[in-house]
């Protein structure tokens, strides 16, 4: 199974607590310029992928949506003819409320889009102007009612937590206007505080309110019962579906399958080597413009290391690490594995290892200490 996910880097604005390579959208030129370069990549990647149909494919960013219809049927056409998918292929667009027009929406089902991951992050007002956002709640039930109206039946929704000034009673709110629009799937993220970011500067002095880690816990605590509540299977740290609607292309990732990225800042992973060919938009049109096909960085991963990185992603699983599968690694972190366990981070029954509801929260340290 190989996937392919293709970086778009536009945005209306830059969110607050955004480090994603991104660039304010522009002019067409500037679009054309990026697509251009985008093509030359395609064709200079085809090759290695002449005898391959993905099985999913994933447009990110970015902003997506925030391309013009023209921008993206030409993006689509390329695409198609240069490194095609397969006809059931699992194919998303992200796409930002207020993006989602009929015509574009339209579009983008003709286009062969067949999943949508949909940026609501907060039904809260006054949240989304903190946060920068470019749409406001009213713009999340229109734009999703556009999505239904042209056929998409397929739709997940982000939703992040902890944000600042809000606590589990906000929280709900957003997850229970969430509910009434019934996506199919839904992605709860933590707030992360990045340090080249708005919030990251805000946090550094001291002038971001942020809820601690008790009650970040209660809330994410009271989010997954709810989502259980209605009908949403807890199946991957971040991510709840309704059956059959677990996202194909994050699959792919946590199984340590094969993808090829594409656009700056994207990372592939193929022939047991993980490499991303440039870091910033800037400096994608360069390399492009020179012809170097050079990657910034390249990783190769040999059988161990590979091993030892598929345990952690499986963990991020909700049914865990099979023991049997993974024995060399659990032997050689058996110490690890034995504190974290008396920490109650991790829990190990009926042939699995797992993150416990407490390490879930705190997935990050458990995954530092086991990659020591």
């Amino acid at each position: 199974m190989t996937g392919l996910y293709v970086h778009i880097p536009f945005c209306k604005k830059k969110c607050h607590y955004c480090n994603f390579t991104i660039a304010l959208s522009g002019s067409e030129e500037s679009h054309g310029n990026y697509l251009a370069a985008l093509e030359r990549e395609v064709e200079t990647r085809r090759p290695r992928f002449k005898d391959v149909l993905f099985e999913t494919v994933y447009l990110g960013g970015g902003t997506p949506s925030a391309m013009r219809p023209n921008e993206l049927t030409r993006l689509f056409s390329h695409l198609a003819k240069e490194l095609p998918w397969k006809p059931d292929a699992e194919v998303t667009c992200e796409v930002n409320p207020g993006d989602a027009d009929p015509k574009k929406a339209r579009l983008l089902h003709e286009l062969g889009v067949n999943r949508v991951s949909f940026g609501a992050q907060s039904f809260h007002d006054d949240t989304l102007r903190r946060l920068n956002r470019a749409h406001d709640a009213a713009d999340i039930a229109r734009s999703f009612g556009v999505l239904r109206e042209e056929g998409f039946n397929n739709i997940n929704l982000d939703l992040i937590l902890s944000l600042p000034g809000e606590g589990w009673d906000k929280a709900r709110f957003s997850l229970e206007e969430a509910a009434k629009l019934a996506p199919e799937h839904i992605s709860l993220y933590e707030l992360t505080i990045e340090e080249k970011t708005v919030f990251g500067d805000l946090h550094k002095k001291g002038k971001l309110i942020l809820p601690d880690e008790e009650a970040q816990f209660e809330t994410l605590s009271k989010a997954r019962e709810f989502l259980k509540s209605e009908g949403y299977a807890h199946y991957e740290l971040l991510n709840y579906a309704r059956p059959g609607f677990e996202s194909k292309h994050n699959r792919l990732y946590w199984a340590n399958g094969d993808y090829l990225g594409l656009g700056p800042g994207a990372y592939s992973y193929v022939d047991g080597k993980r490499s991303r060919f440039a870091e910033s938009h800037d400096s994608y049109l360069s390399k492009v413009a020179a012809l170097d096909w050079a990657p910034t960085e390249e990783e190769t991963l040999d059988e161990r290391k590979k091993e030892a990185e598929s345990f952690l992603l499986a963990l991020r699983l909700t049914e865990g690490a099979s023991t049997e599968k993974f024995r060399s690694v659990l032997e050689e972190r058996a110490a690890e594995i034995k504190g974290l366990s008396e920490k109650g981070l991790l829990v190990r029954d009926a042939g699995r290892v797992r993150l416990s509801a407490r390490g879930q929260f705190l997935a990050e340290t458990v995954f530092t200490e086991l990659s020591c």
